[in-house]
């Protein structure tokens, strides 16, 4: 694929989505119940599938025609040392950590572990051989006036709910802290997006004192 800001936006996109949809299967499957694993308030969107997926193309796709091998071995490296780092990102900006891996064996600080370092090993082979081509394809054939229309027009709403997000955590961090509403907006967000709501949208966040 020919780089351009607008296909890499909607590239973020579409692994956003598609990272979402994968993680809350793989909830199903593993723990029996049905969980979000949206990293926004609206809509089924992994803020972190998504960037990896635009990181790890950058990085890998003018090696996909190597060996399963290799790309399994780059992305379980790659993959866990970018959700290594998301892990910290949130903690200092939210006070928050949204996945802890503590219980499970092999894992460093609870922010990755092995099992899942392999799976993004998998994924990236996965994508390389079956998801990515099709992907490509479609944004080579997509033609440049009606995607740039359409990345400008889903990147305006991610904007939104990435503020939206980020000022609804921020209140449910203040809550869990006993903070009270005493601004417009705090009132607004605690009105729209209560503990419940919260804990429904973010069901394994846990705040670092």
């Amino acid at each position: 694929m020919r780089y351009a800001g607008y296909k890499l936006f909607l590239l973020f996109f579409m692994g956003a989505f598609l990272g979402d949809v994968i993680e809350t299967v793989f909830c199903r499957i593993a723990d029996g119940v049905w969980m979000s694993r949206s990293s926004v308030v609206w809509g089924p969107f992994s803020i972190v599938w998504g960037i990896g997926a635009v990181l790890l193309t950058l990085l890998l796709e003018r090696y996909s025609a190597s060996s399963n091998f290799f790309l399994f071995v780059a992305g379980s490296a790659l993959g866990g040392a970018y959700e290594y780092g998301c892990s910290v990102f949130t903690e200092l900006v939210f006070g928050t950590v949204f996945w802890d891996y503590s219980h499970m064996p092999f894992q460093l600080h609870g922010r990755i572990n092995l099992l899942f370092c392999l799976f993004w090993g998998v994924a990236v082979i996965v994508w390389f051989r079956f998801v990515y081509p099709y992907i490509s394809a479609m944004l080579e054939w997509l033609p440049v006036s009606v995607g740039k229309t359409l990345a400008w027009g889903l990147a305006v709403f991610m904007f939104f709910d990435i503020i939206v997000s980020s000022m609804a955590i921020w209140r449910y961090d203040q809550r869990n802290h006993g903070i009270t509403a005493a601004k417009g907006w705090q009132m607004t967000i605690d009105e729209h997006f209560d503990d419940a709501r919260m804990k429904r949208i973010y069901p394994e966040a846990l705040w670092v004192e």
